[in-house]
C-alpha cells in the first residue's frame, strides 16, 4: 500500500542511521503510518555477551529506546520498537513480513566510487532481497522545514521513467505520494547514447532524436491520465542515464527533490536491484525510493 500505513526503520545506533529514523518519523507523521524501529542485534555479538554473564538484549533495548528520545522525532505517531537477534538484512525482511510494512527505510553511508560503500552492507542487502519498497536516506538529508513536524516542504516528485511495467508501478506511487506532500510531480525519461562508429554518428543522433520525441509524446499521454489535482511536469534528457537522472534531482536551498525509481522483484537471494536504478541511488544525493510491488507474477 502507497503512501505506507506501516513504515519499518532499521537502525544501527550510527548517525546516518538516526537521519534516516527522522525522515521515516516525519513521513509517517505525514502519512498517518504507524513507524516500527528495528534494532538487529548481531547473534555472535549476543552469544559473546552470554558467556560473561551480559543480557546484551535487554542493553540494546535501553540504548534502542534512548536512541529515540534523542532523535527529536514528531510526536503523536505510533511508535513499536522492536530488537531482534539475527543477521541484519534477514531480521529486516522478516520483520516487515511479520508486521506487514509497507515500506522499509535505510541509511546510506557517505559519498564512494563503489557502490558497496555508498550504501553499506546491509542497505545493500535489503535492496537485493526486499520485495517491498525502500527508501534510501542520504547521511546529507535535512528536514525541508525544521519547524514542522511532517515532510512539508518535500518536493517535487521526481519518477524516473522507462516505460516498463516496474516503472508505470512506480509512477502510481510517485502520484499518491506527490499528493499526500502537497507538491509536484515530475516525470522523466532519458534516452541513453548510442554507441556506434564515427562514421555512423549522424544516422545515431537522428535515432536518438527520434526516440526524444516518441518519449515526449509518451510521457505527455501518461501525464494526461493523471488527476489534475497534483501539478505535473515532463522532461526528457538524453546522455548516460544514471548520470541524467542523478543530475536531474539535484536539490538546493529552494527544492527538496524526492526521487521514486521502478525495480524487479529479486527472484533469489543474491539478486540484484538492477544496474541502472543501483547506480542512479548511489549518485543521487536524495531521498531514493525503491518501488516494487508486493506481487507481480514472474
Amino acid at each position: 500500500m502507497f503512501p505506507p500505513r506501516r513504515v519499518l526503520a532499521a537502525i544501527d545506533f550510527s548517525e546516518p542511521s538516526r537521519v534516516a529514523l527522522i525522515m521515516a518519523a516525519r513521513l509517517a507523521a505525514h502519512c498517518h503510518a504507524e513507524l516500527h524501529v528495528l534494532y538487529a542485534e548481531d547473534p555472535l555479538l549476543c552469544a559473546a555477551a552470554r558467556m560473561n554473564g551480559i543480557n546484551l538484549s535487554q542493553e540494546a533495548g535501553n540504548e534502542l529506546t534512548a536512541f529515540i528520545a534523542a532523535s527529536a522525532l514528531p510526536a503523536g505517531i505510533v511508535m513499536r520498537p522492536h530488537v531482534v537477534g539475527g543477521p541484519a538484512a534477514d531480521v529486516i525482511r522478516n520483520l516487515s513480513c511479520r508486521e506487514q510494512a509497507d515500506l522499509i527505510v535505510v541509511g546510506a553511508h557517505g559519498a564512494s566510487g563503489a557502490e558497496r560503500l555508498v550504501f553499506g552492507s546491509t542497505a545493500e542487502a535489503v535492496l537485493r532481497r526486499s520485495t517491498i519498497p525502500v527508501l534510501l536516506v542520504p547521511h546529507t538529508w535535512l528536514p525541508p522545514n525544521a519547524l514542522l513536524p511532517d515532510l512539508s516542504g518535500t518536493g517535487p516528485v521526481i519518477v524516473a521513467l522507462d516505460f516498463s511495467a516496474g516503472s508505470l508501478e512506480a509512477l502510481a506511487a510517485g502520484f499518491r505520494l506527490a499528493r499526500t506532500l502537497h507538491t509536484s510531480l515530475t516525470l522523466l525519461h532519458v534516452v541513453g547514447p548510442l554507441h556506434v562508429i564515427e562514421r555512423w554518428r549522424t544516422h545515431a543522433d537522428a535515432a536518438i532524436q527520434q526516440r526524444i520525441n516518441e518519449s515526449r509524446k509518451e510521457l505527455a499521454r501518461l501525464a494526461r491520465g493523471l488527476a489534475m489535482d497534483v501539478a505535473v511536469d515532463t522532461r526528457v534528457e538524453s546522455g548516460p542515464v544514471p548520470d541524467c537522472i542523478a543530475a536531474a534531482a539535484q536539490s538546493n536551498g529552494d527544492r527538496h527533490p524526492l526521487l521514486v525509481l521502478g525495480r524487479r522483484l529479486p527472484h533469489g537471494r543474491g539478486d540484484a536491484p538492477g544496474s541502472i536504478a543501483y547506480r542512479v541511488a548511489s549518485l543521487a544525493h536524495v531521498p531514493t525510493l525503491m518501488f516494487m510491488a508486493e506481487h507481480r507474477p514472474d
